[in-house]
């Protein structure tokens, strides 16, 4: 791989998958579990968060102090983790559109690909290894690293030259959400923002995000934006 070549993030739910429900039940075990909380959190806008960024806001919605929140906070993510990884083998997630193909031809390109999500790290390889997607990523940024989606993308880049000795400055972040876009922002990267999620093209388009598609289903046209070619 080409050190100053280029570095390409990608977001994981509505972004490279769908079809992942499981995650959401390991949320309502866990906070059960550890909290004892049976309120209805379907309602919650999870697009772009965090696992702990989430568990927090079912736990301040379930009124739940403060105290006890610290006190079972590790073990209850350590616990989805779990559960969810003991349940993945029912989930039926799919690759979106494209998706396989782009990134055969973005490894193919030697673009260095990489994860930003807000899914703990297990929870994340789990959901694409079940979608037939995770020898693409070998590292990345996951919720276990923090509650802050900017700081996901630091320690994606940390890792990127860590790892693999990478010191260019072409680097993409592809996602769904405008969380995605916002967490790119502080370190001037480039964005892709898809409306393969809850967000559509014109709510997509406020954030400010440098390229804007309906899908990654254009393979070619993807290709050019991230490649240049």
């Amino acid at each position: 791989m080409d050190n100053n070549g280029i570095l390409a993030l990608f977001d994981i739910d509505g972004t490279l998958v769908q079809g992942a429900r499981c995650h959401y039940q390991a949320f309502v075990h866990a906070v059960n579990k550890f909290y004892g909380m049976t309120e209805d959190i379907s309602g919650i806008n999870y697009a772009g968060k965090t696992d702990p960024q989430i568990l927090q806001e079912v736990l301040e919605i379930g009124a739940v102090p403060e105290s006890d929140i610290e006190k079972n906070f590790q073990a209850c993510l350590e616990y989805m983790v779990s559960y969810y990884q003991a349940h993945v083998h029912h989930e039926n997630i799919r690759a979106l559109g494209g998706v396989r193909e782009l990134l055969g031809e973005l490894k193919n390109e030697e673009v260095l690909l990489g994860l930003t999500t807000g899914n703990l790290e297990p929870i994340a390889h789990a959901k694409l290894g079940r979608a037939g997607i995770d020898d693409y990523f070998s590292f990345g940024g996951f919720g276990s690293d923090s509650p802050q989606r900017p700081c996901l993308v630091k320690k994606a880049l940390e890792r990127a030259r860590d790892l693999y000795g990478y010191q260019g400055d072409q680097v993409f972040i592809i996602g769904d959400t405008p969380r995605d876009v916002a967490a790119a922002k502080p370190f001037n990267l480039h964005t892709v923002a898809v409306a393969t999620g809850r967000y559509s093209i014109p709510e997509l388009e406020k954030t400010g995000a440098d390229f804007v598609l309906e899908n990654l289903e254009d393979v070619d046209g993807v290709l050019g934006i991230i490649t240049g070619k």
